[in-house]
């Protein structure tokens, strides 16, 4: 069976998920170099409760470019950054006096934040094991007010667990991986808002080249601001606090998604890949509906091609 996909490409749904997490690595001195296109739309809110309502349409372009190196067979590194543009159209724009305005009905660009992982795989049998830690650090001061704002602008530290295997005897080319982590986040007015996610990917190669997953990502904040539905007499109280500027970095949003993807390996070094994902349950948080997202990675070994130069350039 070949080595399942990165699950890397699909998840940088909400940015949350890095396929440079995955509990697979490549061998020593190889790297990969990937690029993904996401396209979400959200038409619902849902509110602290569950609420769901119409509060304008939210339409986010997002392009991630990663790159991933094994120093080892066991110790590998990786760097990925999205740019974001994003577009609200409706009648409740966020706008505060002291806040950039973003919410106008057109397009606003920006690289966000810069992702570091590092990966250790600790135990390869019976599955495959691989802690790791990661930083997310904004690459500049962007909007982060507004229902448009590309990212939450705060520092963020992961640690985490992937675990995969093949689901042989059972079913000979399956496989699963899940993932775990815990986020550090940068607290805002004195408030924490730490989250756990959980990542979960069930996928079935039906030839060598062709695969296919369905996969649900689970998200809890621990701590945070629940964000009242407006008109009520919770939502007026929080309009008058310091807080409400930030209800969108301080939201207690949880969430599970759910979706698929398909994979396919153009050659042994090149893999492209298409997916879906919607929200199907969650709090405080913009429901997609749905995401949809196509991309493609490229194995490559840095040390075979500076040699393959040389000889070129050797008279």
């Amino acid at each position: 069976m070949r080595k399942p996909v990165p699950w890397v490409w699909i998840p940088l749904f909400l940015l949350a998920s890095s396929a440079l997490a995955q509990a697979w690595l490549a061998p020593r001195g190889e790297a990969s170099l990937g690029v993904a296109y996401q396209n979400t739309y959200t038409r619902d809110h849902l509110f602290s409760k569950g609420e769901r309502r119409y509060r304008g349409s939210i339409r986010v372009n997002t392009v991630v470019f990663g790159l991933t190196y094994s120093f080892t067979d066991r110790l590998a590194a990786g760097v990925s950054v999205p740019y974001v543009a994003a577009r609200y159209d409706g009648m409740f724009p966020n706008n505060v006096s002291g806040f950039e305005v973003i919410d106008d009905g057109s397009y606003h660009g920006s690289f966000t934040d810069l992702r570091l992982d590092l990966r250790y795989n600790l135990l390869r049998d019976p599955a495959m094991v691989t802690p790791f830690v990661s930083a997310i650090v904004p690459t500049r001061d962007y909007p982060t007010f507004g229902q448009s704002s590309p990212s939450s602008g705060l520092e963020q530290y992961l640690v985490g667990v992937s675990m995969g295997r093949r689901l042989d005897p059972i079913l000979d080319a399956g496989f699963f991986q899940l993932r775990y982590s815990y986020a550090f986040v940068e607290e805002v007015l004195g408030i924490s808002h730490d989250r756990s996610n959980v990542d979960l990917e069930i996928g079935y190669f039906l030839t060598r080249s062709l695969g296919i997953s369905a996969t649900g990502s689970y998200q809890k904040t621990h701590g945070g601001l629940d964000v009242p539905l407006p008109g009520t007499p919770e939502s007026d109280a929080f309009r008058a606090t310091p807080y409400f500027a930030h209800r969108d970095r301080l939201a207690r949003s949880n969430y599970l998604n759910v979706g698929g993807v398909v994979s396919y390996a153009l050659s042994g070094t090149v893999d492209v890949f298409a997916s879906f994902q919607s929200t199907v349950w969650g709090r405080s948080i913009h429901a997609i509906q749905p995401g949809l997202a196509v991309g493609l990675s490229w194995g490559f070994s840095p040390k075979r091609m500076v040699r393959r130069f040389a000889r070129k350039a050797t008279p």
